[in-house]
């Protein structure tokens, strides 16, 4: 059965912390649940599914219908001779199943080890960190359409993934239920970046677990966690610009880092080296501010509401646009 609650303190329900109430609420933990699910909607024709609350600008007050997704369940098989499937439900925490995976010789997540949220966010996102994302082993992902109350099964190819990015986010209808990983029985080893290098490099032969171990390492040094300070992790996108411009920035500021891409017209550069760059790395305004360790992360010092952060965040981009002549994006959802 499933129960609706009515003014729900969702603070703490968002990694941000931001003050925040919900006037109507339901926990989804069962298959079986999704058909009155559909018909409850049209009570609550405003609605919102929310896994761990990680990537996301909750509002003071939300006046339609909070879903929080909390299917479990993971299941292992083999696929072919050379790789598993991996089967999770969308309520698994991520971090727990790049684990699980990792423990079970399913291989290829390590890099994405100890980002915050579910199993069911990753897709919607298109999660990344440390040259791998998460589309690069998503087999296909099953969701609900609550629109015609069906389950419908998209292939890798139909979920459009791109920058953190997908289909998903844009088509609020599908309730994301079930994820499926098609992973290595070897691991691919990804540990290109410095920081996870120079930490193997003091282990004579690292196994996928030694590279697991290496990015949480790294992410802790770097990455608050929300369980200290609120935060969504990384706030903004890496801006995909003119490879012109590109190197105009980089012959003005010769340290600025910058990502070849596919297409040679376009180049990435790091979002946190410009607001590094600024000065503005522990910058505070009110409750809120620039993460003292890491630009690209924005703080909630405590009793921050929705508005106060997207006064820091519009000073931010102001200064980038000015300083730049770039437009910076968010990653979170605003709710």
């Amino acid at each position: 059965m499933l129960k609706i609650q009515h003014k729900i303190n969702f603070t703490s329900l968002n990694t941000f912390h931001l003050t925040s109430i919900a006037d109507n609420f339901c926990i989804l933990s069962d298959l079986s649940q999704l058909a009155e699910l559909c018909k409850t909607l049209a009570t609550y024709p405003q609605y919102f599914i929310l896994g761990g609350g990680s990537n996301l600008i909750a509002p003071s007050k939300y006046d339609g219908l909070i879903i929080h997704n909390q299917l479990r369940g993971i299941s292992l098989q083999d696929f072919d001779d050379n790789h598993y499937l991996v089967s999770a439900m969308a309520g698994e925490n991520w971090d727990n199943f790049v684990a699980y995976c990792c423990e079970h010789g399913a291989f290829g997540l390590e890099n994405l080890s100890l980002i915050p949220g579910t199993v069911g966010a990753s897709p919607v996102q298109n999660v990344g960190a440390y040259g791998v994302e998460v589309k690069d082993f998503i087999e296909s992902v099953t969701a609900f359409n609550l629109e015609i109350g069906d389950f419908v099964t998209f292939s890798n190819a139909e979920c459009n993934f791109s920058y953190r990015n997908s289909m998903f986010k844009h088509n609020h209808q599908y309730l994301v239920t079930q994820v499926s990983f098609k992973l290595p029985k070897q691991s691919p080893m990804n540990a290109s970046y410095g920081d996870i290098a120079k930490y193997l490099s003091t282990i004579e032969q690292p196994t996928a677990i030694d590279l697991r171990m290496a990015i949480i390492a790294t992410r802790q040094s770097k990455l608050p966690s929300p369980d200290e300070i609120g935060n969504a992790g990384s706030f903004f996108h890496n801006p995909i610009i003119n490879t012109v411009q590109a190197q105009e920035l980089k012959q003005k500021f010769p340290n600025l880092p910058i990502y070849a891409q596919a297409d040679p017209n376009y180049t990435k550069i790091s979002a946190g080296w410009l607001i590094d760059n600024l000065g503005l790395k522990g910058y505070r305004l009110g409750h809120v501010g620039v993460y003292e360790k890491q630009a690209l992360v924005l703080v909630n010092h405590g009793g921050a509401d929705k508005d106060e952060l997207l006064e820091l965040v519009k000073f931010i981009q102001q200064q980038v646009k000015v300083n730049y002549n770039i437009q910076l994006n968010i990653e979170p959802i605003m709710l």
